[in-house]
């Protein structure tokens, strides 16, 4: 994959966090469609009777890793929805799509979960299309970013 990080001059980034440990459990608190932090994990789900939680491995015997399955980026800024909707259908307005928000859809044709998980108070969200995919996907997110002016920067950190 490219350097995995990417800058927008103004306030947009997008870092490749797809090293950060990614699990999926199947006993679970979080509603579908949803996130929340527990403990120093982010859990959420977009199916009924499975999470997604980034972080430590979670207890119990019903737990399977997805770093190496899942790619992750993370989109931050508040051009961020603007980006996200030449690729994605969703409806990223406030209303439909808060903080917390969680879903499975097509992200450039990709089948991609994509969680906003705010970061101080600014539009941040979770791209995980399957690792397979990631080259073409970020390659999507490149050429999309190019009017936001898109340039190379430094991965994000395994331990997050």
């Amino acid at each position: 994959m490219p350097a995995a990080f990417l800058q927008v001059t103004g306030d947009l980034t997008i870092t490749d966090a797809s090293l950060i440990p990614k699990w999926r459990v199947f006993t679970g608190e979080v509603r579908p469609g949803t996130s929340k932090r527990i403990g120093d994990r982010l859990t959420w789900s977009v199916s009924p009777g499975e999470w997604t939680v980034l972080g430590e491995k979670p207890p119990g015997d019903t737990v399977v890793d997805l770093t190496h399955v899942r790619a992750m980026f993370r989109l931050t800024g508040g051009d961020a929805p603007g980006l996200i909707a030449k690729l994605c259908a969703l409806d990223l307005d406030e209303s439909m799509f808060p903080d917390g928000a969680a879903a499975r859809s097509l992200f450039a044709g990709v089948a991609t979960e994509l969680i906003r998980n705010d970061q101080g108070g600014v539009r941040s969200y979770l791209m995980l299309p399957s690792r397979s995919f990631g080259l073409f996907v970020y390659e999507a997110i490149s050429d999309a970013g190019e009017e936001f002016g898109l340039v190379e920067g430094h991965p994000a950190k395994p331990n997050g």
